[in-house]
């Protein structure tokens, strides 16, 4: 009988140690993983198509910048499309969402811009602020009111999405400066 509960506890012992060594290595496995840099995205499969093969924490946040931007510089060069897509509406409403559109894309793009700036000067401080500022729904907000369903529309948020995955690996540097200084 004795010997029956040495062998359950002794299985018992072995299960967790080998369900800690597991998480230990599967741990261990997504840290060398672009993942890691994704971790607070809501959309963790469009980040890590952001940041493919980046290897470490500034060249991630300055690859999702970068892509970011690129969609932002496209918006901005197709803000004529969205009046014909709204001929439902009456030609003053249909301007006012163009208008509020334009300075929407100009805000994220120069935002965008200076975040990009900011991390090539190292000041995180300013990155973070540019990276909120650039967090603009107004565009999107107005279109999803106004009953847009077109492609422009969706573009304007995936560019919502995009910039809150920059913010998302924003916030995971922190998590990578406070590893480092305790493993020093």
């Amino acid at each position: 009988m004795a010997s029956q509960k040495f062998n359950y506890v002794s299985f018992l012992f072995l299960a967790i140690i080998a369900s800690v060594l597991s998480y230990g290595i599967a741990g261990i496995e997504f840290d060398n993983d672009t993942s890691r840099f994704c971790k607070t995205a809501k959309d963790k499969d469009l980040c890590k198509t952001m940041i493919s093969g980046v290897t470490n924490w500034h060249d991630a946040i300055g690859e999702a910048i970068k892509v970011t931007l690129s969609l932002a510089e496209e918006l901005k060069s197709q803000n004529d499309l969205i009046i014909p897509a709204l001929v439902n509406l009456q030609p003053g409403k249909r301007d006012s969402i163009q208008k509020t559109c334009k300075e929407s894309f100009e805000t994220v793009f120069d935002m965008l811009k200076e975040a990009q700036t900011a991390l090539a000067a190292g000041d995180n401080g300013t990155l973070q602020t540019k990276l909120s500022a650039a967090l603009e729904a107004e565009c999107v907000d107005a279109l999803s009111n106004a009953g847009a369903t077109f492609p422009l529309a969706n573009k304007a948020k995936e560019l919502d999405t995009k910039v809150s995955i920059c913010l998302a690996i924003m916030a995971q540097n922190e998590t990578f400066e406070h590893r480092e200084l305790r493993n020093r």
